[in-house]
């Protein structure tokens, strides 16, 4: 049953990222189009194509791996020719005389006429004619090329060659611009769109004391809540606000129930971000300090699950109300913690923390109070238009604020702390156990953060392209088309290195 599941959570994975990739491809590619730039291909997925079909100009395609998905373009790559001087090749000629395939490989199909290329223009700038001279048996013969002739190599590929007026470098400025930005306006619209859906259904969450659903079991479905410790509340809100001040890991409520006031204990899940613990959740040890989460640096320094604590920092401390009244103004760059082990005192385990500032600017708090239940939603219309747009500003904040603390040295925050392919996996996994909506909701923040990465001014990122084109339109002058060419090379092999680094790192998270 788990390996079904693992496989179920793999699928949900890929095909969620190759939802976020297509779209994305797809806004370039729309706006490319539009503009008349030649497409060779648009496709979803990767590998062996399982179906492929050509129409116009464009071949369209469904691939094998459901793993993201391209837009071939012509004349984005400036450098990379097919052709080349003093090459071979065979030209296939019409009735006219006039070339409408050229064989890069000779052995897929009998050739008019072989011969080496002396010069050729398949480029014809200002619609001039296209043409490749050939040296054939020492004499030199100059063919006119047709707009819409091919390229044919290997076992069935076909390139159809790119004039001018198809190109994407030939294009105005401002159409370039958008070619480039549509791709990451997409994964903005598809974001909006699945919050809209998730709003619309799911509706409006609600603002009563009324519990709807709990999987606490000193609450019920019905229960109202009356007060939390000394405090009277009547929503959602107020119980929230009360909660947020509790110095400890259990509390007295008053609920209704069945028509009768009753009073509770209810114990509750402590997150401490800035010590990166949890507290211990189960019965019979809850009442001790036994470790029941451990955050990432925390697990990599040595704590382990079950451990029972007995210092923080020299300090010792007996109870949870000690170590959450630690926790909340807690704000060191790191801490030290002894813990009892199988018998043990294992001492001194020191791992790196994240400030009160840093919490802040990722939007979390030092203390997370978890009391394990929900009080439903409500249908409002009005909730499904505006909460999209709230829901876009708040991946964005995260994600620019994310940014800010990897620049910043004093932030605790570093490459290291970045997911990549198995983490995000980890995450709409962790999302989709909590429902179609959840999962909804986190691929829309994780198709906010891909645009927005995207445009970042990093050489072979859309961001990076958009910048070449800021600097041809200050200069009036492109941006040589050799040194953006390496450029965007060795930056796509850097991206690819930190890719590799991020997921070894999480790798290392998993064990």
């Amino acid at each position: 049953m788990q390996i079904l599941d693992t496989v179920f959570n793999i699928i949900i994975f890929l095909l969620s990222l190759t939802l976020i990739v297509s779209l994305h491809e797809l806004g370039h590619f729309l706006l490319a189009k539009k503009a008349g730039i030649l497409i060779h291909e648009y496709s979803i997925g990767m590998g062996p194509a399982i179906y492929r079909k050509k129409k116009g100009e464009t071949y369209y395609a469904v691939r094998v791996l459901p793993l993201g998905g391209y837009v071939a373009m012509s004349g984005e790559d400036r450098e990379n020719q097919l052709l080349k001087k003093d090459q071979v090749v065979g030209l296939v000629l019409n009735e006219n005389q006039v070339v409408t395939e050229i064989l890069l490989d000779q052995s897929t199909k009998k050739p008019s006429v072989v011969g080496k290329v002396v010069s050729f223009d398949l480029f014809g700038r200002d619609m001039a004619p296209l043409f490749i001279e050939l040296e054939v048996s020492g004499a030199l013969t100059r063919y006119e090329v047709d707009r819409k002739a091919r390229y044919l190599y290997g076992v069935k590929n076909e390139l159809q060659i790119t004039p001018a007026e198809s190109s994407f470098e030939t294009k105005t400025l401002w159409q370039r611009f958008l070619v480039l930005f549509c791709g990451p306006l997409m994964n903005f619209i598809l974001a909006l769109v699945l919050v809209f859906i998730v709003a619309l259904v799911q509706g409006k969450p609600s603002n009563s004391n009324v519990v709807n659903n709990s999987s606490n079991p000193a609450l019920l479905k019905g229960d109202v809540i009356t007060k939390i410790g000394d405090i009277e509340v009547s929503n959602l809100t107020e119980v929230s606000n009360a909660l947020s001040n509790i110095n400890s890991h259990k509390v007295s409520m008053v609920v209704l129930r069945n028509g009768e006031l009753q009073t509770i204990e209810v114990y509750l899940t402590v997150v401490m971000n800035n010590l990166g613990i949890v507290n211990y959740p189960v019965e019979g040890k809850r009442d001790e300090l036994y470790v029941g989460g451990l955050g990432t640096k925390a697990k990599e320094a040595g704590l382990q699950f079950e451990d029972k604590i007995l210092t923080i920092n020299g300090q010792t401390v007996t109870t949870w109300e000690e170590v959450i009244t630690i926790a909340r103004t807690y704000n060191l760059k790191e801490v030290s913690l002894s813990v009892l082990r199988d018998g043990n005192v294992v001492p001194n385990i020191r791992y790196e923390v994240f400030s009160l500032e840093t919490l802040e600017t990722i939007g979390t708090d030092a203390i997370q109070i978890r009391v394990g239940f929900d009080v439903g939603y409500e249908f409002n219309f009005l909730y499904s238009l505006y909460y999209p747009f709230v829901h876009f500003g708040e991946s964005i904040s995260q994600m620019v604020g994310t940014i800010a603390l990897l620049i910043n040295p004093n932030s605790g925050i570093g490459i290291g702390e970045l997911s990549g392919p198995i983490g995000i996996f980890s995450l709409v996994q962790n999302a989709a156990s909590q429902g179609i909506f959840s999962l909804l909701l986190f691929i829309a923040f994780l198709s906010v953060n891909i645009g927005l990465m995207n445009l970042l001014p990093i050489p072979a990122l859309d961001g990076g392209r958009i910048l070449f084109l800021g600097y041809e339109a200050i200069t009036k002058k492109k941006f040589p088309a050799k040194v953006e060419f390496w450029i965007n090379q060795i930056s796509f092999y850097a991206l690819i290195a930190l890719m590799i680094y991020v997921t070894f790192g999480d790798v290392g998270r998993l064990f």
